[in-house]
């Protein structure tokens, strides 16, 4: 259990030196950025759908909970009124998969946010992704970080 907690401690702090280190600017070769607002609302979207894929997942109570409360802080810092959250999906596999999703879409926002307390916003909510997805795939009697990048090589492969 200890190698898992380093592990995972190890994957969480390479996470958040990526994302810090990766929120050093937000200009991209002729385009224009998203607007805060606009990076919030997808990540709205995102947040609002991983939170019901978890509804009805054995144990995921509190990790919808935690999603819920994502999103109210995310719309609230957007001025997004409240939205209805997707048809919950019960299944794991599914939480698993939009978990992962959402996790990126934080990670990969954080440069297009010009405002600093909300680049902070967003890296505490994807800390806490982070922590849902190492719990729901130990409940799934998956490794709960299988490589120091979780899935981020084979993203950046693609």
């Amino acid at each position: 259990m200890v190698g898992t907690r380093r592990r995972f401690l190890g994957a969480a702090g390479a996470l958040v030196g990526g994302a810090l280190l990766g929120g050093c600017g937000a200009e991209e070769a002729g385009r224009e950025p998203p607007s805060d607002a606009e990076v919030l609302g997808r990540l709205l979207r995102l947040e609002l759908a991983a939170g019901a894929a978890v509804i009805g997942v054995a144990g995921a109570e509190l990790i919808a909970r935690q999603d819920a409360l994502h999103a109210r802080r995310l719309a609230a810092a957007s001025g997004a009124q409240g939205r209805e959250p997707a048809a919950a999906a019960q299944d794991a596999a599914t939480a698993l998969a939009r978990k992962q999703e959402a996790l990126f879409a934080y990670v990969e926002a954080l440069p297009l946010l010009v405002d600093p307390e909300l680049r902070v916003l967003v890296m505490q909510i994807a800390g806490s992704e982070a922590e849902h997805l190492a719990a729901l795939r130990l409940a799934t009697g998956k490794d709960p970080v299988p490589d120091p990048f979780a899935g981020f090589t084979d993203r950046m492969a693609a």
